[in-house]
């Protein structure tokens, strides 16, 4: 039987390796240690930092420890300051690069509180503050074939999460800043009202370190607030959430795995994607997909030191509608199809790279599907 701390066994023979996945479980480590060298461990020994989404999986964490004198400990969520993001989800709206045009005050976002996780804009500078405790004007975006204008300007005073509402049921979302030349646009439409802050669409949220994509959240009671960067779990409060300073030292919960009948093969012979596709599906199943961060970062980890280039992956298509070869639906569970790992890509340079490859890091990028590379492929059958 596998050990429930062995995440995965690996063989190397014949130019390929064998990676056998798994399924999640925590792992308590009572050493105490800060929230990156906690990270650091988790990631040498097992898989990460503990992901947390839901209630049942917060009573098998608690389930981990039986130690009452043990109060917090790290898990996986920390408030990254590079998370920002466009509540406006039309992928059209923005051009390549656009989506990061930035235009912060000085010293910018790194200086505020961690509840300050939504932007309003004043006389063309971006500032943060809470989403739900803080009060502003709004500038919503018409993007309707029959709106009578683009932008709306809202008098009165909403948090973000309000003024996000507000525009979602009335317009299409709040206002969206792509470039300088958008900037200005806006503060010269708002130059009647130079008195107001008024909420944009950019915001950002806890992020998970395996960068799972969970939305569930536990806090405290008044948490997250001005403490720190790193999320704790309390044992003594029924396992809710508290933000602490990132350099104390804290035990830790770590997520492993044990053994599941899902096997990735690196076949270290260069193929352009369609032979390497043609090669996976006469010798193994398919072409790799990789739908969820936890699997990504197994695969990364298993290859170190086995992998040090490029390798095909089974996503293929265009920009608009990339799509995995393996088109079992049992293999995926909801939203697994849209997982992506980009690298400020695809670009699809000269209309042409519409295969995708790996890089020794596990960032995607698109290429010319003629292009030679090594490949991974995925087995299903049973181990």
């Amino acid at each position: 039987m596998i050990s429930s701390r062995a995440m995965f066994s690996v063989i190397v023979l014949l130019g390929f390796f064998t990676l056998t996945l798994c399924a999640s479980q925590y792992v308590f480590v009572n050493e105490s240690k800060t929230w990156a060298d906690a990270q650091r461990y988790c990631r040498e020994k097992y898989t990460d930092l503990a992901t947390i989404e839901n209630e049942q999986q917060t009573i098998q964490l608690l389930d981990t420890v039986n130690d009452v004198s043990i109060d917090l400990a790290w898990i996986g969520l920390y408030d990254d300051l590079n998370s920002w993001k466009w509540t406006l989800e039309d992928s059209d709206f923005f051009k390549v690069g656009e989506k990061d045009f930035r235009n912060w005050n000085n010293p910018g976002p790194a200086n505020s509180g961690v509840q300050s996780l939504c932007v309003y804009i004043k006389n063309g500078l971006w500032y943060t503050a809470s989403c739900s405790n803080t009060f502003h004007a709004t500038v919503c975006y018409d993007g309707r074939e029959n709106a009578s204008e683009t932008y709306v300007f809202i008098y009165e005073s909403k948090t973000w999460i309000e003024a996000q509402s507000y525009c979602r049921e009335h317009h299409t979302d709040l206002i969206s800043i792509s470039n300088e030349i958008e900037n200005q646009k806006i503060q010269y439409f708002l130059q009647d009202f130079y008195y107001y802050n008024v909420w944009i669409g950019l915001y950002r949220t806890w992020s998970w370190s395996d960068q799972s994509n969970s939305s569930f959240t536990y806090w405290s009671t008044w948490h997250p607030d001005t403490a720190g960067s790193c999320a704790s779990v309390s044992f003594s409060d029924s396992g809710s959430w508290t933000d602490e300073d990132c350099n104390f030292a804290f035990p830790f919960i770590c997520h492993s795995a044990s053994a599941s009948s899902r096997r990735y093969h690196f076949v270290n012979e260069s193929k352009s994607w369609t032979e390497a596709q043609r090669y996976c599906r006469q010798n193994y199943t398919e072409l790799a997909t990789i739908d969820n961060m936890e699997e990504m970062n197994r695969l990364i980890n298993t290859v170190n030191g086995s992998f040090s280039g490029l390798a095909w992956i089974g996503l293929y298509g265009d920009v608009n509608s990339w799509r995995w070869s393996l088109e079992d639906n049992d293999f995926y569970q909801e939203g697994e199809r849209d997982f992506r790992n980009w690298h400020h890509q695809p670009d699809n340079r000269e209309g042409n790279e519409l295969c995708v490859y790996m890089d020794y890091n596990g960032k995607w990028f698109d290429m010319w599907c003629d292009y030679a590379l090594p490949f991974v492929c995925y087995d299903g059958k049973d181990i």
